[in-house]
């Protein structure tokens, strides 16, 4: 910075003594050669305006694009309907009564559906044949006859809820 400082400094000081040489040894053309000298002025000023430009981003323009910076790919919004499932977890294995109203309609129709894609068997209308697919536990847990216990109660264990889940996947 100092050094372009210098410079256009150096550059402004030999233009004004070529300027009164000029002035001295042809008085008549006084007017033509301040125009040539106001001119030579600006292009120094606008020249040195170009090069402060290069100093913010030096040789930006230059690269190629694979030598600049990969840009960062955006990461995709959330999955809104992950969010609520993973809320229902969160909340069935709190406590019973989540577990009852909130977590066990969402698996009772995730069974229902796959029973019924896969094996043609409806949950409420054939309990016996689902439950001998869906075992002793799950089919008590899916029951449309389970009774809510004590409100309060801790739900579902996570070890419990992940063995349902693949049982349900292997139907």
């Amino acid at each position: 910075m100092k050094l372009t400082l210098l410079k256009i400094s150096a550059a402004v000081v030999f233009l004004t003594t070529v300027l009164l040489a000029l002035i001295v040894a042809v008085p008549s053309r006084r007017a033509l050669f301040v125009g040539i000298y106001e001119l030579v002025l600006a292009a120094i000023a606008v020249s040195a305006v170009i090069s402060s430009f290069q100093t913010l981003a030096p040789r930006a323009w230059l690269r190629s694009p694979f030598e600049r910076d990969p840009a960062k790919p955006e990461e995709p919004p959330p999955i809104a309907e992950l969010d609520r499932f993973d809320r229902l977890v969160v909340l069935g294995t709190g406590n019973e009564f989540d577990l009852h109203y909130r977590l066990r309609p969402l698996l009772r129709q995730l069974a229902a559906d796959r029973l019924y894609a896969r094996y043609g068997i409806e949950l409420d209308r054939d309990p016996e044949r689902a439950q001998l697919l869906l075992g002793d536990e799950l089919a008590a847990l899916l029951s449309p006859d389970r009774k809510l216990g004590r409100r309060t109660a801790v739900g579902i264990g996570p070890a419990e809820l992940a063995r349902d889940v693949d049982r349900l996947e292997q139907l």
